[in-house]
């Protein structure tokens, strides 16, 4: 816990002059948005097994001879669960002596001092949330952690970007988005879908400022008679298709396209993401939970993307 910058304005001491809590502001936080657009699936395995089956065409002519035709195909699919945590160490007397002192008590246990409630119902959930959506969901590319160093953040998954790098889905190529064309060019990636799938409810994923682009563009195209903002809204003309922006995707230029109930949100022992086990040894207050999660696509084969295919390493 650093609280160097608040002793060096205002002292190393508490003087109560009325402050509180809400003077402690924090910076804006996401929730849990990619994942409220998935198909959510509570399991107990750590690798989700689904797989695909096909048959090909069977139809023929015909003939009193008995000509035996088609063959089934099935294939593998698995989704994989990470396990991840928090762990956290804070040492509540850091604080007594200085401007935030009014988050103290003279309670001998410190986990119930107010300091640890305010950073659990303020920051440490929330931060939770943000995490998973800001730097996992869509960014998060899964290395293994080095043994007794804490790992970073976006190693804890693989996130959606990575899957649409490394799994088999389509390539869809509409060009350098733009603001003055985005509309046109949403559109034109949508007619790269598969025809029998044009008519199935999809999510367009993109970052919200290009959504924003998306409307905007939608607007100055001229030939819709509105009467207030409200009224244009974020679907393709003549198509079941949704477009989302997704917080996880800011920064990016990326689309994905898929049917709205093919990307999964898997879960094990979720609910302990929003518990917190705390835990007082001599005068240190530890935070600590564990859970698995990880995202996926039912189908690979109905995913279309601009994001391309990740190059094989050099062997």
């Amino acid at each position: 816990m650093d609280v160097s910058a608040i002793i060096q304005e205002y002292g190393a001491y508490y003087l109560n002059s009325g402050q509180n809590m809400a003077r402690l502001k924090r910076l804006l936080l996401f929730g849990r948005e990619t994942v409220k657009n998935a198909t959510p699936i509570k399991t107990n395995d750590t690798v989700y097994q689904m797989g695909s089956s096909y048959i090909d065409s069977i139809v023929q002519p015909f003939q009193k001879t008995y000509t035996p035709k088609g063959n089934p195909l099935f294939k593998p699919n698995p989704i994989y669960l990470y396990h991840m945590k928090v762990d956290m160490d804070i040492w509540p007397d850091d604080i007594e002596a200085t401007w935030l002192g009014f988050l103290a008590a003279n309670n001998l246990s410190r986990k119930e001092w107010p300091l640890i409630r305010y950073l659990l119902e303020v920051h440490v959930f929330d931060q939770i949330e943000n995490d998973m959506e800001m730097k996992l969901y869509y960014k998060g590319q899964f290395q293994a952690p080095t043994p007794g160093t804490a790992g970073d953040t976006e190693d804890s998954m693989n996130g959606l970007k990575y899957l649409l790098e490394n799994k088999p889905v389509n390539r869809i190529n509409i060009g350098t988005l733009d603001i003055a064309t985005i509309y046109d060019q949403i559109e034109y990636g949508y007619e790269q879908v598969a025809e029998e799938y044009q008519n199935v409810p999809m999510v367009v994923g993109l970052s919200p400022k290009w959504r924003r682009a998306f409307l905007k563009d939608k607007r100055a195209l001229g030939y819709y008679q509105h009467t207030n903002p409200g009224q244009i809204d974020d679907t393709l003309d003549f198509s079941p298709a949704k477009v989302t922006g997704f917080p996880s995707m800011i920064g990016t230029d990326d689309i994905w396209i898929t049917p709205v109930k093919n990307l999964i949100h898997l879960t094990k022992k979720g609910e302990n993401a929003g518990n917190m086990k705390l835990e007082e040894s001599k005068r240190c207050v530890s935070f600590l939970t564990d859970w698995w999660e990880g995202l996926g696509f039912g189908l690979n084969e109905v995913v279309w993307t601009t994001v391309e295919e990740a190059t094989p390493p050099t062997p």
